[in-house]
């Protein structure tokens, strides 16, 4: 036996009121003109909603890709920018470099007209790195008129020093054997009080030279930071170049004489330009 289904009278009620108000809604616009629409009109708005859509989505992408190529030429503008900036550092670089060896060339040329005796110019274009040998080499050679024996001197600080000397020559290039050479020995004496010994060295640009076999009583007339200059005597250097400083006094009681540790007047460590001289010649003015 069927039953049929008895529908409560709540649901009834609201099942009225929705189909009430949705007759209501329909008899509103069939009856107001302004809001009269055919499906032709329905159909339209519908498609302009969606061409809208489309239009909107492919001006976002286009913005995208528009703003991905700007992106990428001010990246390549940076670049370029950034490689014009290097260009133009290493310009003003060569430049500074430029001026300082000028300035540096203009100091030797000026240091060049106080040299009492003829003399040849050089630049040091090598050195022993690892102080195996302790030598220098220059850019003149036999051609530029350099012979063995000839001394060395260098300008530093407005101070002319003593290098070394000459000991093998080439066509276009020269070895100086240094004043801190362990083969080097000098004949100098203390510029105040006049006491004379032997100035050597160890090997070692860094290390102090050695004034050797000064007489002891020079230990009362000397003092730190005294100069020792060269004593022509029996000797291929000219007088009176600078060779060091004293820098402390060693004396033992069963010695008969002192040794002086100097410190050299001239900074081998940053030595570019030397002069040879011809101590046999008159000035080159």
């Amino acid at each position: 036996m069927d039953e049929k289904r008895i529908i409560p009278i709540r649901e009834r009620k609201g099942l009225f009121f929705a189909l009430l108000i949705f007759v209501s809604f329909i008899t509103l616009i069939v009856s107001t003109k302004s809001l009269m629409v055919s499906p032709k009109q329905i159909g339209m708005t519908v498609f302009s909603v969606f061409q809208k859509g489309f239009t909107g989505i492919g001006g976002f992408f286009g913005d995208t890709f528009d703003s991905i190529r700007e992106i990428d030429r001010l990246r390549g503008d940076y670049n370029e920018a950034v490689s014009q900036i290097e260009k133009y550092k290493n310009i003003e670089r060569g430049y500074l470099e430029i001026k300082s060896e000028n300035e540096r060339l203009r100091e030797q040329l000026g240091f060049s007209s106080q040299i009492l005796y003829k003399h040849i110019p050089a630049e040091v274009i090598a050195k022993d790195a690892e102080n195996l040998f302790s030598t220098i080499v220059i850019n003149k050679g036999s051609r530029d008129g350099i012979r063995t024996e000839m001394p060395v001197i260098a300008f530093q600080n407005g101070v002319q020093g003593l290098v070394g000397k000459i000991t093998d020559v080439g066509l276009s290039s020269s070895v100086i054997l240094p004043v801190y050479d362990s083969f080097s020995y000098i004949s100098a004496r203390l510029a105040d009080s006049r006491y004379e010994g032997l100035v050597t060295g160890d090997g070692h640009s860094d290390s102090p030279l050695v004034m050797k076999y000064v007489n002891k009583r020079a230990k009362d007339e000397t003092q730190y930071g005294d100069i020792v200059v060269t004593s022509g005597l029996n000797s291929l250097f000219p007088r009176d170049l600078y060779i060091g400083r004293v820098r402390s006094i060693k004396m033992k009681d069963y010695e008969t004489s002192l040794n002086l540790e100097l410190d050299s007047v001239l900074d081998f460590s940053k030595l570019e330009y030397v002069f040879v001289l011809d101590a046999t010649g008159p000035s080159n003015d």
